[in-house]
């Protein structure tokens, strides 16, 4: 009987240092993984907020742009006499439609206003065709105006929402053609036999139509803290030099009149070539965290912005922005983002 000698190799194993070397090599790997992860999420997740934050604002500054480039004032000819001899003395340019841009604090008060307006308000007709009474009247014309206001939301809140939500917001101004003041504006001149004037024809205090000037206030953006309207010429009429640097011949301190005739001389009775809108956005995050910490109150980030001279246009928004960027250094991030274009003013003829 043959004798078979069998060799049994023994196979060797992972020792537990090994083991545990591997399981905390795979544990960092995890970990490195996790955190890799939850980062994408919250660029992910901060990427989306942005763009759902500034949507609504994207869409009421193409709103304001559309509406306000088709503003117009509808000039003409017209014969002035000498009231002694009832004879023609002249031949003006007339017009009943008005163009108006001025200063927020410095019209809001006349508005029965609850809130603070922060940068400009702006004031124009033009055919966009709203009414509540006729259809099918497209060319109608509609008085609209655009004004930053903070303060609460009570007076267009849902009834079962009893808490105020203090927050900036992009109002707009609306009435319908049928409630147009306009042309009820200049009654007192019309009845005396003297020239129209058409000055404060937004203020509803006036007989047509019914309510105030806040009855036909909506809101059309919530965070929008800061409403620039500045009316510019031409280019080549300002010069190159002078536009690169912001200010503007007709409205050097961003009021403009299409009636200041004293100013605009031959060029009154006009809307403006072109006109820069300029508006700046925040999400809603920053918006909270600044009511929590203001309350009622205009949070301070934007009550002490100025913006007088159209001239420092581009120094006053680096200073703005410099404010924003610096509460963001101190731990307060206040995410924002400006929206600013130049509008064609299609019904501008502007003359001299």
């Amino acid at each position: 009987m043959r004798n078979l000698n069998y060799k049994v190799t023994r196979s060797r194993g992972f020792s537990i240092v090994e083991l545990l070397t591997a399981m905390v090599i795979l544990a960092v790997l995890m970990l490195m993984m996790t955190v890799m992860l939850e980062q994408v999420q919250k660029s992910w997740r901060f990427s989306e907020s942005r763009i759902s934050q500034f949507r609504e604002a994207r869409v009421a500054f193409d709103l304001i742009t559309k509406n306000m480039s088709q503003a117009t004032s509808n000039t003409y000819f017209d014969y002035t006499y000498d009231d002694s001899t009832n004879q023609v003395k002249d031949i003006s340019k007339r017009s009943e439609l008005h163009f108006y841009v001025d200063h927020g604090k410095d019209i809001g008060t006349d508005l029965g206003l609850s809130g603070q307006v922060s940068g400009h308000a702006v004031f124009f007709q033009a055919p966009l065709g709203y009414s509540v009474r006729y259809r099918n009247l497209g060319n109608l014309f509609n008085g609209r105006g655009y004004l930053v206001v903070h303060g609460s939301d009570r007076d267009f809140r849902p009834s079962f929402v009893k808490a105020d939500r203090y927050r900036f917001r992009l109002m707009e101004f609306r009435p319908p053609a049928e409630a147009n003041q306009v042309f009820e504006d200049a009654i007192d001149e019309i009845e005396k036999g003297g020239e129209q004037t058409f000055t404060k024809w937004w203020n509803q205090g006036l007989s047509i139509g019914d309510g105030a000037f806040v009855d036909y206030l909506n809101p059309l953006a919530e965070n929008i803290v800061l409403l620039l309207v500045t009316p510019v010429d031409s280019i080549e009429a300002g010069g190159s030099n002078r536009y690169e640097h912001g200010s503007s011949e007709i409205a050097p301190f961003y009021t403009y009149d299409s009636n200041d005739e004293d100013f605009l001389e031959n060029r009154s009775k006009q809307v403006p070539p072109m006109v820069r809108v300029t508006m700046v956005a925040i999400d809603e995050d920053t918006a909270v965290r600044l009511a929590e910490d203001n309350g009622i109150s205009m949070p301070r980030e934007f009550s002490d912005v100025r913006f007088e001279n159209s001239g420092d246009y581009n120094k006053d928004i680096k200073r703005f922005i410099e404010g924003l960027n610096r509460e963001s250094r101190d731990n307060r991030p206040i995410n924002y983002r400006i929206f600013s274009t130049t509008i064609m003013m299609r019904a501008s003829k502007w003359l001299g």
